[in-house]
């Protein structure tokens, strides 16, 4: 049976973390444990609903693994400290928006409703159990290594826990028809993972592994065949007289070719190399954005850093963005970031994935060699979760094959 992770939250908050929540919102006697339940179901099922598509659930792993882990056991003393308790509501908000964008009022509406508290107690409530949540998730993904095929998974997982304690209109807001659909397009992600094959029956692993018998066998018998074909239909054009020969709508001449650039090497990867940026952009752009109090929490900056194809080996002869981010880290020692490793849509999803967790990782480790505390970074590899062009173009693709810096606190 999978951890129900509301009485996990329970358990680490302990009466006095949730006597001190129901002080500090004011929420009604004897309420808080319900309240918490309530808001931490809310928020999972917000979060399946989000995360139907890759994109979706790219933002919600970047979410739980990017958020900075609260100590559940001292929320009290938070609690009591006004300007700490401001910043978590407002990194909760946050949360709420990335989860629910502009439903977020309609949902907060419904979960005050199901409490029988005024709007301003449920907004306050929900902002600060959407980063409790979001701790309780990155707790298991950091500890288990969840990619996104992981983290559908863990929030499939806890449908059984959160049904009965949704607030009654949450579902019609989201656009839901019933709960069982709630989250159906996340169980294509988490292919891999326990529940999926838990779901087969004998007879179909059976069926399964039959099919694996013959079907091999017959694919690689027909790449053969077309080997063969092939060659015997060069050999046929190497007997002709030379000329122009018309060959799957390309033409080949017989006159001198241009010159061209030497072919990039084809790896089994979607992604090779990443563009070299310059510091000087970077270190500006990045300076204005912390400077700026109306800036965006979830932008994110492209370092210019070259890899080797289908390798987390940096080739750049010198990476001047990582030298600028080194120094801005120096200069703000309360900031703390991730480093996101991103691919195209190209190749292995789960070699993609692995290649951009590498890279991402190789470039925290630059960041540590240079002395800046390994506990300010974390590294994610997103894959191909968060593109920011076309991906059905190659120029597209180029763009989405990046290494992007953002700031999880602003210190």
């Amino acid at each position: 049976m999978a951890e129900n992770l509301l009485e996990m939250a329970e358990q680490q908050l302990g009466p006095t973390g949730i006597s001190a929540l129901d002080s500090a919102l004011g929420i009604p006697a004897g309420k808080g444990e319900s309240a918490l339940k309530a808001g931490m179901a809310t928020t999972i099922a917000g979060m399946l609903h989000r995360g139907t598509d890759r994109s979706g659930l790219g933002s919600m792993l970047n979410m739980v693994t990017g958020h900075s882990e609260l100590d559940l056991s001292s929320l009290s003393d938070l609690s009591r400290d006004s300007k700490r308790m401001s910043d978590l509501e407002e990194s909760g908000d946050d949360m709420l928006d990335t989860i629910f964008g502009n439903k977020q009022d309609n949902i907060i509406q419904a979960f005050s409703s199901s409490l029988g508290v005024n709007v301003d107690t449920g907004g306050n409530l929900l902002r600060v159990i959407a980063p409790i949540t979001a701790s309780v998730l990155g707790q298991k993904a950091r500890s288990q290594n969840l990619d996104m095929g992981g983290l559908a998974t863990l929030l499939l997982e806890q449908k059984p826990y959160i049904e009965d304690k949704l607030p009654g209109d949450m579902l019609q807001e989201l656009g839901v028809t019933s709960f069982e659909s709630l989250g159906e397009g996340a169980r294509a992600f988490s292919r891999g993972h326990a529940e999926p094959q838990a779901a087969r029956t004998p007879e179909e692993r059976r069926r399964g592994g039959s099919f694996g018998k013959w079907f091999w066998p017959l694919l690689i018998a027909l790449a053969a065949l077309y080997a063969l074909n092939m060659c015997a239909r060069k050999d046929r054009v190497e007997d002709r007289p030379s000329g122009v020969i018309l060959e799957d709508e390309t033409m080949i001449t017989g006159e001198p070719a241009t010159p061209s650039a030497p072919a990039v090497p084809e790896t089994t990867s979607r992604d090779t190399t990443m563009e070299a940026g310059t510091g000087g952009n970077f270190s500006s752009s990045f300076r204005e954005y912390l400077n700026n109090a109306a800036r965006d929490p979830n932008r994110e900056f492209p370092l210019g850093i070259q890899f080797a194809p289908d390798s987390a080996t940096v080739t750049s002869p010198s990476v001047p963005d990582v030298e600028a981010l080194v120094k801005i880290l120096r200069e703000k020692p309360g900031v703390t970031i991730a480093i996101e490793g991103h691919t195209s849509g190209e190749g292995d999803e789960a070699k993609n994935q692995q290649l951009s967790e590498e890279r991402a990782e190789a470039v925290r480790q630059m960041l540590v060699d240079q002395g800046i505390d390994g506990n300010r970074i974390t590294a994610m590899g997103m894959g191909s979760a968060k593109p920011i062009a076309d991906d059905s173009t190659e120029e597209g693709k180029e763009k989405n094959r990046r290494i992007s810096v953002r700031v999880v606190t602003f210190g």
